[in-house]
């Protein structure tokens, strides 16, 4: 025995609409999103550079204020030397990349010295810049 459904036939635009609206809102969550910058929660001023390194989205920050108190902030959190050597040790699990955000002012031997602390964990290293005004 043939079974036929005796209901009407729907129209093909039921189908293709939730499809086309699932489509743009891809596209637009794309096109939001890529345009987001991983930033500091700390001001600082840093220095121009034309250059640009990828992969680094899910890296930790670790910035470096210009000052004589020698602040240091661990993913917004502030910390000093030996606090940060201890958290880079307990992150290990994760992300083993690390961008130092380090402002212009900030003395270039204490950019150095925080960036190897990270390099001798492990880590990879990048330093935070700005692209130049044009």
């Amino acid at each position: 025995m043939k079974l036929e459904s005796h209901l009407p036939k729907q129209s093909p635009w039921l189908y293709t609409v939730p499809l086309l609206n699932t489509i743009l809102l891809l596209l637009v969550y794309f096109l939001l999103t890529s345009n987001f910058v991983v930033q500091s929660g700390i001001k600082v001023e840093t220095p121009q550079s034309s250059s640009r390194l990828t992969g680094f989205d899910r890296a930790h920050i670790i910035t470096v204020p210009a000052g004589t108190d020698n602040a240091l902030y661990f993913d917004g959190v502030r910390t000093t030397t030996t606090e940060l050597r201890e958290k880079l040790k307990a992150s290990r699990e994760g992300e083993r990349r690390a961008i130092i955000h380090a402002a212009k002012q900030t003395p270039h031997g204490r950019v150095i010295e925080i960036g190897n602390i990270a390099l001798e964990l492990g880590y990879e290293v990048a330093y935070s810049t700005v692209p130049p005004k044009a």
